[in-house]
């Protein structure tokens, strides 16, 4: 029969950023990757911002397993506007979440803010989560 879906897992809701600053190499990234082998991230919303000066574009994506899988994109970022994706993103241990700045100021203020879910798995049920991570991507 299996075991019911819910059981032992547990979640708890967060809110966090990552920020830098802008160098002169003409892109510029920003990273998030807290996950740990038995933790599973449900992302509910990216944020990203240029505090000081806007950028030619940002992009983010999840980023794992050799490549990066983009997520949203804004070109012409304006200076302190906050551009969001509301579209849920799930990531598992290995992937992390980079917004990739092209062509900001040197020295500008770079933020990335996302808030959701953290699923902690025990070891018995993380292929599982895996598998129901895998059946709800579209």
């Amino acid at each position: 029969m299996g075991r019911p879906r819910n059981v032992g897992r547990r979640r708890k809701w967060f809110r966090d950023r990552r920020s830098g600053v802008a160098g002169s190499s003409g892109t510029d990234e920003v990273e998030y990757q807290p996950l740990l082998d038995r933790e599973f991230l449900q992302i509910t919303r990216i944020s990203v911002e240029d505090k000081d000066n806007g950028a030619d574009r940002i992009r983010v994506s999840v980023r794992g397993h050799g490549y990066d899988h983009p997520e949203l994109e804004q070109v012409t970022a304006v200076a302190g506007s906050l551009y969001w994706g509301g579209r849920t993103t799930y990531l598992v241990a290995g992937e992390s979440i980079v917004a990739i700045f092209t062509a900001p100021t040197d020295g500008d203020n770079l933020a990335l803010y996302i808030e959701g879910w953290i699923w902690d798995y025990p070891p018995p049920l993380l292929e599982e989560a895996l598998a129901v991570a895998g059946e709800n991507e579209d």
